[in-house]
Formats: C-alpha cells, structure tokens, sequence
C-alpha cells in the first residue's frame, strides 16, 4: 500500500504503460481492418485508482466484502490512474472504440458511468461496459465482441487478458505467462498492483 501511494516508481510505470498503449493504437491506425478497432479495458486500478478503498479496509481491519465495495463505488469518488484519461481521449478521438469490461456488479452500472464521465473518460450512448453478472471470468463476456478487431487488452491481473489466467496455482499462471510471452507489451499491457488480485489466492 504504501509503495504503490508514494513511490514515484509507480507512477512511471503507469504513464509507461499508456506510453505503450498509445505506440500500439498508432501502429493499429496504420493497418488495414474490416472490423471497427477496439480496445478492452478493465477498470479498477487499471483506469481507475480505488486506493482510499483499500486504505479503509487496513485501517479499520475490515476483510473485502461486496458492501462496502458497492459503497465505495457509488460514492463515485474514484480518481483517474496516471495517463489513463489522456490516452483514452487519444484513443476515442481517433476513433477507436473503448469497452470497458469489470467485475464490478451490474447494480454499480450507473455510478461507474458517471464516476468515469465526471473525470472526463470517454462514455456515450454507444460506449459498451460489461460488468460482472453471475460469472467472474471474463472469457464469455470478450467473446461477445467478435465484430471488433481488438487490439489491445489493458488491466491489472492476468485474467483481464485470457481465460487460461483465470485460475490455477501461482506457478501454473507463471508457466501461462511464458506462453503468452510475446503479447505483453503488444496486445496485453499490464499495470502495476501489489495490493491486492489473483495471485493471492494462487498458493498451494
């Protein structure tokens, strides 16, 4: 927690990361596609920062429950990652088409739209974000964007880019890591989270 408040390495890494992102979406613009270009983004700690969230639960010596996060996020007080809304503005004003798919609850629908309106994301009538219903993978929920050309995947944890993330050991998610290797950094850009994700509950 700490680290990731106050080390400015943090910082960078995020900037990086939509330093990354921005090179790959001017590659794609060069290309030749049939289908609409598209980017998938998750949303928590990948465009929106929750920090003051986990900081409650440390303090108080609250476990995670669904609500107080709900509570948190229709607060709507959930503040932009560093280069996250710069980029996505790049993006959208190019005519890139953002979905935005979380975990977040559908009953946190409207209070994440307007959260992500209010700090100046991109959101219209047209935007598609595709929250958590009864399904924790997000496998079903990229499947059904087949008529987009999708080049780019952004988040957090693992299983925001593939569904072989979704479970399984620390060391089986290593192992998937190495066979996706050529996509980081191409089609899968990771951003930095050391407070909380999957690979907790990945130990034997």
């Amino acid at each position: 927690m700490h680290w990731q408040k106050n080390a400015a390495e943090y910082k960078a890494l995020c900037i990086q990361a939509y330093n990354i992102a921005q090179s790959r979406i001017d590659e794609a613009l060069q290309w030749e596609s049939e289908k609409p270009l598209a980017i998938i983004a998750d949303i928590d700690e990948t465009v929106l920062n929750n920090r003051p969230y986990n900081e409650m639960l440390i303090e108080k010596k609250l476990p995670f429950t669904q609500k107080t996060w709900s509570e948190w996020v229709n607060s709507k007080k959930a503040t932009p990652i560093q280069g996250a809304r710069s980029f996505f503005q790049y993006a959208h004003a190019r005519g890139v088409e953002i979905i935005y798919i979380s975990n977040r609850r559908l009953e946190n629908y409207t209070p994440t739209k307007e959260n992500l309106i209010a700090l100046g994301f991109p959101f219209d009538q047209d935007t598609q974000m595709l929250l958590r219903d009864q399904h924790k993978s997000k496998e079903e929920r990229r499947k059904q964007l087949d008529d987009f050309n999708v080049v780019l995947l952004l988040g957090d944890n693992l299983a925001d880019f593939d569904a072989r993330f979704d479970i399984g050991t620390n060391e089986a998610r290593s192992a998937a890591v190495d066979q996706t290797a050529a996509a980081f950094g191409t089609k899968f850009i990771l951003f930095p989270n050391l407070i909380y994700g999957t690979w907790e509950e990945g130990f034997d």
